[in-house]
């Protein structure tokens, strides 16, 4: 290798080269990207020490999973993705669960102009929503959840709830209609709205 043309490696080639083992590949697409991901990190969580812990097992993730990963084109949308994954894990751990709405704003130009999001990008959001409607489900009456378990997760119909629960078919049709206004506004706080 020329002195300096590891200047001139593109992602491309430096993904080629990790996918091998090339630990210097892993090091230069480290030095590449790791002050661009912690600013991003940093955006959204204030704890240092955990900004820290995320970027280390972004990376150390990165290396395990190299022989699956595969990103299209440039490295750092993936990397993003991957970050903004951990982001949101780190919230539904700490339960900050309403600072979702603000993880996806200011969104790189070269994120914003990708016309696929990478597959670590959509796993985040699908992991988002799947938490915030987790958290709707909870945060229902107990006979709208009894409504709601019912109808979604035994496929009753509207009738057969009705007489199980010993009520009217109307009033679990107003329950079935109140469950998916909650939905609809939980899904309100996500990204859900700003990117479909």
């Amino acid at each position: 290798m020329q002195f300096g043309s590891d200047v001139l490696e593109t992602d491309n080639e430096l993904w080629n080269s990790l996918k091998q083992g090339n630990e210097g590949a892993f090091d230069r697409i480290y030095q590449r990207y790791v002050r661009l991901l912690y600013k991003e990190i940093s955006k959204r969580i204030n704890d240092q020490s955990a900004v820290a812990d995320l970027i280390q097992d972004l990376f150390l993730s990165l290396w395990e999973k190299r022989d699956t990963i595969q990103p299209q084109g440039e490295i750092y949308p993936y990397l993003y993705g991957m970050a903004i994954n951990r982001v949101l894990n780190y919230y539904r751990k700490n339960k900050h669960l309403p600072h979702f709405v603000t993880i996806w704003d200011n969104l790189p130009e070269e994120i914003a102009d990708t016309d696929e999001l990478s597959i670590a990008f959509k796993q985040a959001h699908n992991e988002e929503l799947e938490s915030l409607l987790d958290i709707a489900i909870t945060e229902l009456p107990p006979r709208m959840k009894q409504v709601y378990t019912l109808r979604y997760e035994r496929n009753k119909t509207v009738s057969e709830i009705a007489d199980m629960l010993a009520t009217s078919p109307h009033t679990v049709y107003n329950q079935l209609k109140v469950i998916r206004k909650r939905f609809v506004a939980a899904l309100k706080n996500t990204s859900y709205f700003l990117f479909f």
